[in-house]
């Protein structure tokens, strides 16, 4: 059911913005668990429904049985919204637009026969609790996060939510309560803004009218008009192609999760079930290896290094970690500045096999790009960091990487495309913000000299 839900729900997003129908990207992946317990141990908490996650092997959805199934949490929806917008438009939205339609979809009502859109999401309720919803000029220009409502950033972002929920509401559906249709006025405005036009500049002059009378209008819907929308999207009756899990690509799997989550101790805990030598094994044994090799263990490395030795072929997961924990060797030495020729060769060596075998692996190309930096092996990272791009160009925390390091190397014009992209994307306040600085101080670099 969960993903017959998630499926109609895909549809849904598709038809309502005019996209056409294909396979979804291979990139995503969805983990539901029948047990609540083993749910809390990577969620911390057992009450809620669901979470999304952008981890270095693409966004995934964790998910438990429940009353509610998959829609029993808007964040699954609303973080699948951006998934999809990243996916298929490419463009780079303005925060208040992306994040108002993500919350516009996430509020769809899955019935039997048709799915509505456009409800107010019940997870944004308490928002207007105490205070009125922000201005269309707040969500243009929101001030600094020091300053956003005293320094309470989750009760000011749920504000933020909520608001850019209402604008974007009325400027895709006030057209059907009779107000003014802004549809074909908010794609140009988009276009604009994706171009490069400052976000509050323009935007009186694509709408055409002061913010403050549309600001009026929207007030108004708020208070009578406010209108959902109905699309004739049937329950989804399809075959899903499916296949069972051996228990060690089972184990695999759990554990790589819970590394992505910062639980070395938990992955461990699911490798040590591991079924010795049986198909899987390598790859399990060679993250045992990579887990220890973190806390500067590496006896069984080496131990690991010489069993796979007598393997002969191995798979790009295993080449994968055979190259991290050989980088992990490696960055061990350079804290004392002492460096091993071999632990490099190594760690290049398995990571070129692991980009061969598996070329839609990123966690092998950013070992690999890890490696040739440490060596200030700067064109060869470039290369293998465009590499990957080239295999996923939505990925946010490969557009972090790659704009950080051209930064880093002084090659602003570069960085600049991959930065807006995270300022776009990241619901991290920190990576966010760090992006941003870098986008200004080049913007005041540029100035200084003239350019």
């Amino acid at each position: 059911m969960l993903m017959r839900d998630l499926e109609r729900f895909r549809r849904s997003a598709l038809f309502f913005t005019g996209q056409e129908e294909t396979p979804e990207n291979k990139s995503l992946r969805v983990f539901h668990f029948r047990d609540s317990r083993e749910f809390e141990k990577f969620s911390g908490d057992r009450k809620i429904a669901g979470l999304y996650r952008e981890t270095w092997e693409g966004p995934i959805i964790f998910s438990r049985d429940g009353d509610h199934g998959i829609s029993g949490s808007g964040l699954i929806f609303h973080e699948y919204v951006h998934h999809l917008m990243r996916e298929r438009s490419g463009m780079t939205y303005p925060r208040w637009y992306s994040e108002g339609f993500a919350e516009m979809l996430a509020s769809a009502e899955l019935g039997k026969k048709n799915v509505l859109v456009g409800g107010l999401p019940e997870w944004r309720l308490s928002a207007w609790a105490q205070d009125e919803p922000l201005s269309i000029e707040q969500l243009l220009a929101p001030p600094p996060l020091a300053v956003q409502n005293g320094g309470n950033n989750s009760h000011y972002w749920n504000n933020y939510y909520a608001s850019a929920w209402l604008v974007t509401h009325y400027l895709q559906l006030g057209h059907n309560a009779g107000h003014p249709d802004y549809r074909t006025a908010t794609a140009n405005y988009l276009k604009a803004v994706a171009a490069g036009e400052n976000s509050f500049d323009v935007f009186e002059e694509y709408f055409g009218k002061p913010i403050v009378e549309l600001q009026r209008e929207m007030l108004s819907y708020m208070r009578d008009d406010i209108h959902r929308y109905k699309l004739d999207i049937p329950e989804y009756t399809y075959s899903i192609p499916r296949r069972s899990l051996s228990e060690n690509e089972r184990i695999f799997l759990l554990a790589d999760e819970a590394l992505d989550f910062d639980k070395p101790e938990l992955a461990m805990a699911y490798l040590k079930q591991s079924e010795q030598q049986e198909l899987g094994w390598q790859e399990n044994l060679t993250a045992m290896a990579v887990i220890e090799a973190q806390d500067k263990k590496f006896k069984l490395g080496e131990k690991v290094v010489k069993t796979i030795g007598e393997y002969g072929q191995i798979s790009h997961l295993t080449a994968a970690n055979l190259a991290r924990y050989y980088l992990l060797r490696l960055q061990s030495l350079s804290v004392t500045r002492e460096w091993s020729e071999d632990f490099y060769e190594q760690a290049i060596k398995y990571g070129k096999i692991a980009v061969q075998m598996g070329p839609d692996y990123l966690p092998g190309y950013r070992t690999l790009w890890t490696a040739y930096q440490l060596k200030g092996e700067s064109e060869p990272a470039l290369q293998i960091m465009l590499s990957a791009f080239e295999q996923e160009p939505n990925h946010l925390n490969l557009n972090a990487a790659i704009g950080f390091y051209l930064s880093h190397l002084g090659r602003d014009a570069l960085a600049r495309e991959y930065l807006e992209r995270v300022v776009a994307w990241s619901h991290s306040d920190e990576l966010r913000s760090s992006a941003q600085a870098r986008l200004e101080g080049q913007q005041d670099t540029g100035q200084a000299t003239g350019e």
